[in-house]
């Protein structure tokens, strides 16, 4: 048996295998000897068939299969002992008119090699890291929305254009005729979600028993949800005229929350917080820390980017070959060429993720996993203000991570949360100072 390895252009190469009769003839012999006592041959009893009979009737058939049973063997060991990083599977290279009768056979498959990667990572490459700055404002109108949201609804002798308005919507045609059958009901709205300002200023002039004619796709802004107010789906909403006659019936105001004890409870637990200081340097310490979660994602997409600039000779030619014959799923040569961008993104990065992670150690640990669930699920028993003891949580991480789809989602995570710390140690960084709206802008736009 002679195995060799040829290496042609763009990371492509031949696996060829050379065999005599030496190599496969006993474990064809044996083959027909097991078959020769299990097989039921007609005038024969079991095992008392003439050996040259069966060698004569299945012989080629057991030798073809014993052969590629000895090729796949010899081809998986050598790449195994060559420690070649291979791309997609093997592929035979076809051959016309093989005599397997041959005292040497010899066997071809393709295959498309990992290329070499040079990662370009030092403290040297400076990518730019934000600084995110909590503004005073920041932090004056997330104090606004807490008293709101906490807050008492009161009804007012006279409209402001922010008051909620509440009364029956009735489907109309053209003329503002009702339609039969259309949709009707008694719903309500914030006068912030009002884009027509002259419809909002017949709203907030409007007396209780006065009617407002309103459009699903004019009146209001272009991401309020009219379906939900009038318990429709978006479907029915869009077969509908859009038009709708308003009553209204009454007026709301959110009056905001008294600041004190028993609102800071509300938001942040019994005895957490006991000034209006104490409350603003709470919301101050929470919004520092997500924006900086998201300026840490927002580094990782820049420096992930970075990396997938990096020069790669891949196997192209093979690799589309591969997806047309060899793969699970076979695909047609123009869905190749359609879905081969996406495709060849994907690969760029699982090898840069592949490397980064066997030289750097990035593996995630059973203990990590854990760790990060229980993290999780204390996390969400905190958004309901409800607690476990230690052990009762990680018996819930421990189910959570039994749901292979659940299990594999947080393995990313951490892997992605770990390659995260490593990019922030291993790149410069150019820090950059800025307001959130500007930060979130500038995401949007790079990532």
């Amino acid at each position: 048996m002679n195995v060799t390895l040829q290496k042609g252009k763009a990371s492509e190469a031949t696996i060829t295998i050379a065999m005599d009769q030496a190599d496969y003839a006993p474990k064809v012999a044996a083959a027909l000897q097991h078959y020769r006592k299990t097989a039921r041959i007609p005038g024969f009893r079991p095992g008392m068939a003439p050996m040259a009979m069966i060698e004569r009737q299945y012989g080629m058939a057991m030798r073809v299969d014993e052969i590629n049973k000895l090729l796949q063997d010899e081809l998986y060991n050598f790449m195994e002992k060559e420690k070649l990083e291979i791309l997609g599977q093997p592929l035979p290279v076809p051959q016309q008119g093989l005599d397997w009768n041959a005292s040497v056979l010899e066997f071809h498959f393709e295959v498309g090699l990992a290329p070499e990667l040079t990662l370009d990572m030092s403290e040297k490459v400076k990518l730019p890291y934000y600084v995110v700055e909590v503004s005073k404002k920041v932090i004056d109108d997330e104090v606004d929305s807490l008293r709101k949201r906490y807050g008492k609804l009161s009804s007012p002798e006279k409209a402001v254009e922010d008051d909620l308005f509440f009364g029956q919507f009735t489907e109309v045609d053209e003329a503002g005729t009702p339609v039969e059958g259309g949709l009707s009901k008694d719903g309500r709205f914030a006068g912030t979600v009002v884009a027509d300002k002259k419809i909002l200023k017949a709203l907030v002039a409007a007396a209780n028993g006065d009617k407002v004619h309103l459009e699903a796709g004019k009146t209001f802004a272009s991401d309020f949800r009219l379906e939900t107010v009038l318990g429709c789906t978006a479907d029915e909403l869009a077969s509908s005229t859009g038009r709708f006659e308003f009553e209204l019936k009454s007026v709301y105001r959110m009056e905001p929350a008294t600041m004190d004890q028993e609102f800071f409870d509300k938001i942040f637990g019994p005895g957490a917080v006991s000034s209006e200081e104490e409350l603003r340097g709470k919301i101050q310490a929470e919004l520092e820390a997500v924006y900086v979660r998201d300026a840490d994602i927002h580094f990782f997409n820049t420096a992930s980017a970075h990396l997938m600039d990096t020069k790669m000779d891949l196997p192209v030619a093979f690799l589309k070959k591969w997806l047309q014959q060899g793969a699970e799923k076979p695909l047609s040569a123009e869905e190749v060429e359609t879905q081969w961008p996406s495709m060849e993104k994907g690969m760029r990065w699982q090898l840069i993720e592949g490397k980064l992670i066997r030289e750097h150690h990035l593996h995630v640990h059973k203990e990590e996993l854990v760790e990060y669930a229980v993290a999780l699920v204390n996390e969400r028993m905190m958004q309901f203000g409800q607690s476990l003891p230690g052990e009762e949580v990680e018996k819930v991480a421990l189910n959570l991570l039994k749901n292979r789809e659940q299990s594999e989602q947080m393995s990313e995570q951490v892997l992605q949360n770990k390659m995260s710390a490593f990019f922030k140690a291993n790149f410069g960084k150019k820090e950059i100072k800025s307001s959130y709206e500007d930060f979130l802008a500038i995401a949007t736009k790079t990532n």
